[in-house]
């Protein structure tokens, strides 16, 4: 499940879909559904949407890194005879960002859980499970 939406994260967006991939993949349709949902006050709302740009930032340039990096480990994988020395060196570095990339999102959702009641917790959590099975599917369609 985490690689699908680690995989998520890499792919690009399409036109149109950049804005509403720093938010995590949800639409802004979407956002609102969660938010009436969760049944967060307008303040609340705000916050949690703070959250969310907070780390879209992290992660938009952590994922910039990770294919900067892996076009530079494309390169050096098509060389000959191949430098390993610069490929160990980028397969750490690429091995490293994706650690950080999983890291936000854990940090992400422990700080948006922190702002919720039990209630809207729960709520939250069952959202995104809908959302990692719509995630899985339209991942399981492009195959």
């Amino acid at each position: 499940m985490v690689g699908l939406l680690l995989l998520g994260l890499l792919l690009p967006p399409s036109l149109g879909q950049a804005a509403e991939e720093r938010w995590g993949g949800y639409s802004h349709e979407q956002r609102e559904k969660l938010i009436q949902e969760m049944q967060l006050t307008p303040e609340k709302a705000k916050e949690f949407e703070a959250v969310a740009e907070k780390y879209a930032t992290t992660r938009q340039e952590i994922a910039d890194r990770i294919k900067k990096n892996q076009a530079e480990l494309e390169k050096a994988l098509a060389t000959s005879p191949a430098d390993e020395a610069k490929i160990k060196e980028l397969v750490g570095v690429i091995a490293a960002d994706h650690d950080k990339l999983l890291d936000s999102l854990k940090a992400q959702r422990r700080e948006e859980m922190a702002l919720l009641t039990p209630v809207q917790q729960g709520r939250f959590l069952m959202a995104l499970k809908k959302w990692h099975e719509e995630m899985r599917e339209r991942f399981e369609k492009k195959k």
